[in-house]
């Protein structure tokens, strides 16, 4: 189906991109950010499994990245600062000493130019960006574009592409948080998690990756079997606790599987699998919420929601043995990750 544009406020333009079977994604062009995806259950009932504000105005601040695109950098850079071409360069402290998610004029506050289409993979929408030397201390001119494309399969596919004319670090996600329960007030706790991931980056009371990478095989970061994420929710080891009792890790994707991803919700029925180009993900399990403004199906929550994020490491600057998020100037950012959802 063709793509809607609705103005929602301050000329901010809200898209819905909806498939023949009913499924829908909603989206505005400040942040990229996904405000409502409407997926079915296993007894083909619709319901919103995205998180997302009831008042539109509290996107201006959104401190927990509701839905939105994440960059230049994803993550947390440690000091706020990294080596580049021999020099040291100085981006935005914007939590304590280090600098999250791009500093506070990441991707997520961007008006983003915007082009609708329909494709034979189903329809979606173009967002452009370009990001000027120097932003947020970051050099290089960076041109971003990144689709997200609905499709009759009920895939929400994202495309990411970029190109510098400085050697610059890069690395672009999506934050957004599912629940898959498709309920008011429920939490992710029972949520069964299955991933093809078997170590993760062990992380400082900061949530700074200290350079050790530690094999999950028989911990609560083993999710090779399926676990839900009850028990490192209430009874985790330190690793659980020092990010508030869940989890906020970066995981090193094995990639033996066509997806490396599966989220099953034992109540509703509702499957999420993904599967990515990039080399792992952090996944993170909303331990900081609960705080926020009302959200569109009720208060907001602490696990309310889970958020798998797509992502090369920014912990590469400091140690070399990790995948780097170096762009250099003649080559091109590509990468794409799926989130398909489906019912058992």
């Amino acid at each position: 189906m063709e793509p809607k544009i609705n103005m929602v406020r301050n000329g901010w333009n809200q898209i819905r991109l909806q498939n023949k079977h009913g499924m829908c994604l909603d989206c505005l062009d400040y942040g990229g950010i996904v405000t409502r995806i409407d997926a079915f259950d296993r007894s083909g009932q619709l319901a919103n499994v995205a998180l997302g504000y009831k008042d539109m105005n509290e996107y201006t601040d959104n401190s927990p990245y509701f839905g939105a695109l994440i960059g230049r950098v994803a993550g947390r850079i440690a000091g706020a600062s990294f080596t580049a071409e021999g020099k040291q360069i100085h981006v935005q402290a914007n939590e304590g000493a280090n600098h999250l998610h791009g500093g506070a004029n990441g991707l997520h506050q961007i008006r983003f130019e915007t082009e609708t289409f329909t494709s034979a993979r189903g329809s979606g929408v173009r967002f452009h960006h370009r990001s000027p030397d120097g932003d947020g201390g970051y050099p290089g001119n960076v041109d971003i574009d990144i689709t997200y494309t609905l499709t009759d399969d009920n895939e929400w596919i994202l495309s990411y592409t970029a190109k510098t004319d400085k050697r610059t670090p890069l690395t672009l996600t999506n934050h957004t948080y599912f629940n898959l329960a498709g309920e008011k007030g429920a939490t992710i706790h029972d949520h069964v998690l299955e991933m093809d991931a078997s170590a993760y980056l062990e992380l400082d009371n900061e949530l700074i990756a200290t350079g050790n990478v530690i094999k999950a095989k028989g911990s609560l970061f083993d999710f090779s079997q399926g676990r839900a994420f009850r028990q490192g929710l209430e009874d985790g080891i330190e690793q659980n606790r020092c990010v508030g009792n869940g989890y906020d890790h970066y995981f090193l994707l094995d990639h033996t599987k066509h997806e490396s991803v599966r989220v099953y919700e034992p109540k509703s029925g509702r499957v999420l699998s993904m599967e990515t180009t990039q080399p792992g993900l952090v996944l993170y399990t909303g331990n900081g919420l609960g705080s926020e403004p009302e959200l569109t199906d009720g208060p907001s929550r602490k696990y309310g929601g889970f958020c798998l994020e797509a992502q090369a490491s920014p912990a590469s600057l400091q140690y070399d043995d990790l995948p780097h998020i170096w762009l250099e100037p003649g080559t091109i950012y590509k990468h794409e990750t799926v989130y398909r959802f489906s019912t058992q």
